[in-house]
Protein backbone atom coordinates (compact mmCIF):
# COMPACT_ATOMS: atom_id res chain seq x y z
CA UNK A 1 0.00 0.00 0.00
CA UNK A 2 0.76 3.59 -0.37
CA UNK A 3 2.35 5.58 2.59
CA UNK A 4 -0.54 8.02 1.52
CA UNK A 5 -3.18 8.57 4.33
CA UNK A 6 -6.10 6.49 4.24
CA UNK A 7 -8.93 8.42 6.37
CA UNK A 8 -11.87 5.93 7.72
CA UNK A 9 -14.65 7.01 9.71
CA UNK A 10 -16.37 3.47 11.51
CA UNK A 11 -20.16 4.37 12.00
CA UNK A 12 -21.20 1.69 14.89
CA UNK A 13 -23.91 2.40 18.24
CA UNK A 14 -22.30 -0.60 19.17
CA UNK A 15 -18.90 0.02 21.38
CA UNK A 16 -17.91 -3.45 20.84
CA UNK A 17 -17.80 -3.72 17.23
CA UNK A 18 -16.61 0.06 17.27
CA UNK A 19 -13.65 -0.96 18.77
CA UNK A 20 -13.07 -4.38 16.94
CA UNK A 21 -13.29 -2.49 13.85
CA UNK A 22 -10.95 0.16 14.99
CA UNK A 23 -8.20 -2.00 15.63
CA UNK A 24 -8.79 -4.61 12.49
CA UNK A 25 -8.05 -0.95 10.87
CA UNK A 26 -5.00 -0.24 12.64
CA UNK A 27 -2.99 -3.18 11.18
CA UNK A 28 -3.28 -0.39 8.33
CA UNK A 29 -0.40 2.23 9.23
CA UNK A 30 -2.03 4.09 6.39
CA UNK A 31 -5.35 4.09 7.94
CA UNK A 32 -6.61 7.55 10.11
CA UNK A 33 -9.80 6.50 11.93
CA UNK A 34 -12.83 8.84 13.20
CA UNK A 35 -15.71 7.31 14.61
CA UNK A 36 -19.36 7.80 15.12
CA UNK A 37 -22.22 6.21 17.21
CA UNK A 38 -25.36 8.00 15.68
CA UNK A 39 -26.31 8.53 12.19
CA UNK A 40 -26.37 12.29 12.80
CA UNK A 41 -23.08 12.31 14.46
CA UNK A 42 -21.52 10.43 11.34
CA UNK A 43 -23.32 13.04 8.73
CA UNK A 44 -21.86 16.17 10.43
CA UNK A 45 -18.52 13.59 10.74
CA UNK A 46 -18.57 12.85 7.02
CA UNK A 47 -19.62 16.32 5.92
CA UNK A 48 -16.81 17.59 7.55
CA UNK A 49 -13.88 15.13 7.34
CA UNK A 50 -14.60 13.85 4.13
CA UNK A 51 -13.52 10.51 4.71
CA UNK A 52 -11.54 7.94 1.98
CA UNK A 53 -14.23 5.20 3.56
CA UNK A 54 -17.18 4.80 5.63
CA UNK A 55 -17.84 1.25 7.56
CA UNK A 56 -21.16 2.02 8.27
CA UNK A 57 -23.53 0.14 10.53
CA UNK A 58 -27.04 -0.22 8.83
CA UNK A 59 -28.62 -0.52 12.58
CA UNK A 60 -28.49 3.09 14.03
CA UNK A 61 -30.16 4.71 17.00
CA UNK A 62 -31.62 7.35 15.00
CA UNK A 63 -31.85 6.33 11.10
CA UNK A 64 -30.63 3.72 9.40
CA UNK A 65 -27.15 3.58 7.14
CA UNK A 66 -28.89 3.43 4.00
CA UNK A 67 -30.48 6.73 4.92
CA UNK A 68 -27.39 8.01 6.66
CA UNK A 69 -26.05 7.03 2.90
CA UNK A 70 -28.64 8.99 1.12
CA UNK A 71 -28.36 12.52 2.97
CA UNK A 72 -24.23 12.11 2.85
CA UNK A 73 -25.10 11.40 -1.07
CA UNK A 74 -27.26 14.38 -1.23
CA UNK A 75 -24.50 16.70 0.02
CA UNK A 76 -21.37 15.38 -1.68
CA UNK A 77 -22.20 13.88 -4.94
CA UNK A 78 -19.75 11.98 -6.93
CA UNK A 79 -17.71 13.22 -3.85
CA UNK A 80 -19.31 10.48 -1.78
CA UNK A 81 -16.89 8.00 -0.42
CA UNK A 82 -16.31 4.47 -0.83
CA UNK A 83 -18.67 2.75 1.51
CA UNK A 84 -19.57 -0.27 3.03
CA UNK A 85 -23.03 -1.44 5.13
CA UNK A 86 -22.29 -3.87 7.49
CA UNK A 87 -24.58 -5.34 9.60
CA UNK A 88 -24.54 -8.34 12.20
CA UNK A 89 -27.79 -9.52 10.18
CA UNK A 90 -28.10 -11.24 6.63
CA UNK A 91 -27.19 -8.67 4.25
CA UNK A 92 -29.71 -10.16 1.35
CA UNK A 93 -32.22 -8.54 3.89
CA UNK A 94 -31.58 -5.18 2.88
CA UNK A 95 -29.68 -5.91 -0.27
CA UNK A 96 -32.24 -4.19 -2.68
CA UNK A 97 -32.46 -0.67 -0.31
CA UNK A 98 -29.15 -0.80 -0.50
CA UNK A 99 -28.07 -1.41 -4.59
CA UNK A 100 -31.05 1.17 -4.99
CA UNK A 101 -28.88 4.29 -2.45
CA UNK A 102 -25.65 2.93 -4.52
CA UNK A 103 -23.99 1.74 -1.53
CA UNK A 104 -20.81 -0.25 -2.77
CA UNK A 105 -20.21 -3.23 -0.86
CA UNK A 106 -22.29 -4.66 1.84
CA UNK A 107 -20.32 -7.15 4.43
CA UNK A 108 -21.55 -9.13 8.00
CA UNK A 109 -19.91 -8.68 10.98
CA UNK A 110 -17.68 -10.08 11.97
CA UNK A 111 -15.75 -8.57 9.43
CA UNK A 112 -13.10 -10.66 7.93
CA UNK A 113 -9.51 -9.23 8.11
CA UNK A 114 -9.70 -9.57 3.77
CA UNK A 115 -12.90 -7.49 3.71
CA UNK A 116 -11.13 -4.74 5.46
CA UNK A 117 -7.63 -5.32 3.41
CA UNK A 118 -9.68 -4.94 -0.09
CA UNK A 119 -11.59 -2.04 1.34
CA UNK A 120 -8.35 -0.11 2.23
CA UNK A 121 -7.33 -1.02 -0.71
CA UNK A 122 -10.41 -0.10 -2.61
CA UNK A 123 -10.29 3.56 -0.79
CA UNK A 124 -6.83 3.90 -1.69
CA UNK A 125 -7.30 3.69 -4.96
CA UNK A 126 -10.19 6.07 -5.58
CA UNK A 127 -8.54 9.35 -4.26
Amino acid sequence: MSNTQTHVVIVDDDLISLEVMKAMLGHFPEASISTAQSGEEALDLILNERPDLVLLDHELPDFNGVELYCKVHEQLGDKTPVTAMISGHNPSDFRDECAAAGINTLLQKPLAPSDVAELMRIAGTSK
